[in-house]
């Protein structure tokens, strides 16, 4: 049975007050048979599967974090975790920021590309940094994932710790997340549909694509204001709000077993000019993985670890 990473959505909320520091005994890293990022094994490229009509074909498991480590040990740690390599080769994972007097964090040895964030009108700068004033961590009582929301537009994407299993055919594509925190899907239509007239918003939004080369280009509207960009683990610490006037348009692009996301998101009303996100990769899941049925539970947010201003590096209830 798949042991899938620790998720840092409604469950490792909750453990973060109980759980301040973990550490992982692990090598490191060795040069691999698969690298993630060029889609090649053994040095040779592995072939994009494609459709009847030749565009590529999404369909499958697509898992970023397995057992505590990224893309099955095969992929850098990157900015996206909190699981950091120390110069011992081991692992650190620190689930909120708290770590004992007499065992000091390691300096993070982090890997891959910074991530970008979005530029904020003043007024809603000051409401981003209000709400980064609760974060402890990774978790923060008024992070809407705590209620069981769904993760919404871009921040679903690939996320930290995403796995979607994806549909499709020449008339749309559906994904589905195992835990967004918990189990959500979402359509892509690619019949030529257009966006319904006065769209109701809904978390996940109305999303119609067409293909640019071999890329899926996706037009996502109609997302209401009730999710986040982000947040803690799950993207940049300062990309969280949005209006319901955000407008997302996605980018898809399968090479051999590597996918990659990229965004460009507009919001007229908050941001001073489109945010283009960092890129994002995921990858096929192993042999034998699949899609696995998932709950979210509401957590009880009374519980969650303020920062402690006495104790900067620190949490405890």
């Amino acid at each position: 049975m798949k042991t899938h990473l620790i998720r840092f959505g409604a469950l490792s909320a909750a453990l973060a007050a109980l759980l301040g520091f973990v550490w992982v005994s692990a090598p490191k890293a060795q040069n691999g048979v698969t690298t993630w990022a060029t889609g090649t094994e053994h040095g040779k490229p592995v072939p994009t599967p494609r459709m009847a009509d030749g565009h590529p074909d999404l369909t499958g498991f697509w898992v970023r974090g397995v057992a505590g480590v990224p893309g099955y040990g095969k992929e850098a740690l990157g900015h996206a975790s909190n699981l950091v390599r120390t110069e011992d080769g081991s692992l650190f994972l620190n689930y909120n920021g708290t770590v004992p007097s007499d065992k000091p964090a390691p300096p993070p040895v982090f890997q891959g590309t910074p991530r970008s964030a979005p530029s904020y009108k003043p007024e809603y700068a000051a409401k981003v940094a209000a709400l980064m004033a609760t974060m402890n961590g990774n978790a923060t009582p008024l992070d809407p994932m705590q209620q069981c929301k769904p993760l919404g537009i871009p921040r679903a994407g690939l996320g930290v710790d995403e796995h979607i299993m994806i549909v499709q055919n020449d008339q749309f594509a559906a994904f589905m997340w195992e835990a967004d925190p918990g189990p959500i899907y979402r359509i892509i239509y690619l019949n030529g549909r257009q966006h319904p007239v006065d769209v109701d918003t809904s978390y996940m939004g109305d999303s119609i694509g067409h293909w640019d080369g071999d890329v899926l280009v996706v037009d996502v509207v109609g997302l209401n204001d009730e999710t986040w960009l982000g947040g803690g683990t799950q993207g940049p610490k300062n990309a969280l709000i949005h209006s319901d006037k955000e407008h997302v348009l996605e980018r898809w692009t399968r090479t051999g077993d590597d996918l990659v996301y990229e965004a460009t998101i507009e919001d007229p009303v908050m941001f001073t000019k489109p945010w283009v996100m960092t890129p994002e990769h995921t990858h096929l899941a192993a042999a034998g993985d699949y899609i696995q049925p998932e709950m979210c539970v509401n957590n009880d947010r009374s519980h969650l670890v303020a920062p402690d201003p006495n104790h900067p590096g620190g949490g405890g209830e």
